[in-house]
């Protein structure tokens, strides 16, 4: 259900939560400690800045490092800015959301699914995540 930069997204957030402390890493290190192509990386890491989850800092010191402590970010704050979650609304047969009034064949039981996975995303912090793996 995550898209490629989703699952990249995840591994160098869970990366800096281990390794990062209260200073900066380089994208150099976290790309080359997880296999993700250094370019992309940068993109995704500028992006998550961008919305206020990563500090960056320039320079010869400088890098990313998480902007707030692991266990109050959660999965979904991550991934949404990422994998535009709102998109889960549509319906499985069509590109537009399906709703009580006007339900497709899998309304309901997509529903189901939906809400306890954006409920994982939404209760599973970092600190979690970085823990269990």
């Amino acid at each position: 259900m995550l898209s490629q930069t989703g699952r990249y997204a995840l591994k160098a957030l869970v990366y800096l939560a281990r390794h990062g402390g209260d200073g900066y890493v380089l994208v150099k290190e976290i790309s080359s400690s997880l296999d993700i192509p250094r370019q992309y990386l940068s993109k995704i890491l500028h992006s998550l800045t961008r919305v206020g989850l990563l500090r960056s800092q320039r320079g010869r010191t400088g890098g990313f490092r998480l902007n707030r402590p692991a266990a109050e970010i959660t999965l979904f704050e991550v991934i949404d800015p990422l994998d535009h979650l709102s998109r889960l609304s549509n319906c499985l047969m069509c590109d537009e959301p399906c709703d009580d009034n006007d339900p497709c064949g899998l309304h309901e039981m997509w529903g189901e699914v939906r809400g306890k996975y954006l409920d994982f995303l939404n209760t599973t912090t970092l600190e979690k995540l970085s823990s269990a793996s």
